[in-house]
């Protein structure tokens, strides 16, 4: 039984020698950099899975917004490549009811879930596509950076790295992760297609596609498709302009981050 020991454990020494992979020191030093959180954005398993990328095939490390800019620089001095220029990714919630303001044809009693409640019923809500409010964004958030106020989420733009996490969780899609390109963005926190009859009926603060924020953005900016106001932020043109679109909403459902 000794000399078998023995024996296996010269096999598996010489395989070990032999058969050892070797693997390039950056990705380590590059593994060390990233956050460590493992929250997919990037689209990689793990950090340590983007780093491979990142050194097998030249993956641009922007890719990854979780990390700090600092940790960025010095990847792009690792690879021996010039950095490209990038801006915050934030999610936008396309809805403005708060509680007092989301009307109700049943009451609810099931599991306080945002996914349950939408696949009984949407949870009692008469509008089939705003926010439920039971928080799966904010459970989801390694950062600390959603919160639940008055029913709707709440981000905190300091706090928040552009992981998407959030956006994944919300079973109405009314999260969309947007780049901020500019000092501010404008959007339309609505998300639903019913008439302006029906809206006006059950939603004080969503789009009644009136065309108004259409006939005043000269560069169009605003576009409407099935009864929703849309922004098109490759066209955002001069923010005072935009104001003053922003005003005249007869529900102010236009925002600003």
């Amino acid at each position: 039984m000794t000399g078998l020991a023995v024996f296996f454990a010269v096999v598996l020494a010489f395989a070990d020698k032999k058969l050892k992979v070797k693997e390039d020191p950056k990705v380590e030093e590059i593994t060390h950099l990233l956050p460590g959180v493992n929250c997919g954005a990037c689209g990689a398993l793990s950090c340590r899975d983007f780093a491979e990328h990142v050194v097998k095939e030249r993956v641009d490390p922007a890719k990854c917004r979780v990390m700090h800019e600092d940790a960025r620089k010095k990847i792009y001095e690792i690879m021996g490549t010039k950095e490209t220029e990038t801006f915050p990714m934030l999610p936008l919630v396309r809805c403005a009811a708060e509680w007092d303001q989301k009307k109700t044809a049943a009451e609810y009693k099931g599991v306080k879930t945002c996914g349950a409640a939408n696949e009984l019923f949407g949870g009692g809500m008469e509008c089939g596509y705003g926010c439920i409010g039971f928080s799966d964004c904010v459970r989801v958030c390694q950062f600390d950076a959603i919160h639940m106020e008055n029913g709707l989420p709440k981000v905190e733009t300091t706090k928040c790295t552009g992981c998407g996490k959030c956006q994944e969780a919300c079973p109405r899609g009314i999260i969309e992760m947007l780049e901020k390109a500019n000092e501010k963005l404008f959007y339309v926190a609505c998300s639903s297609h019913d008439d302006m009859m029906r809206t006006r009926k059950i939603c004080p603060v969503g789009c009644i596609s009136c065309g108004i924020c259409v006939k005043l953005s000269k560069d169009g900016f605003f576009q409407i498709t099935e009864n929703l106001s849309k922004e098109r932020v490759a066209l955002q043109g001069d923010p005072t302009a935009l104001e003053a679109i922003q005003a005249k909403c007869p529900t102010k459902v236009i925002k600003v981050i």
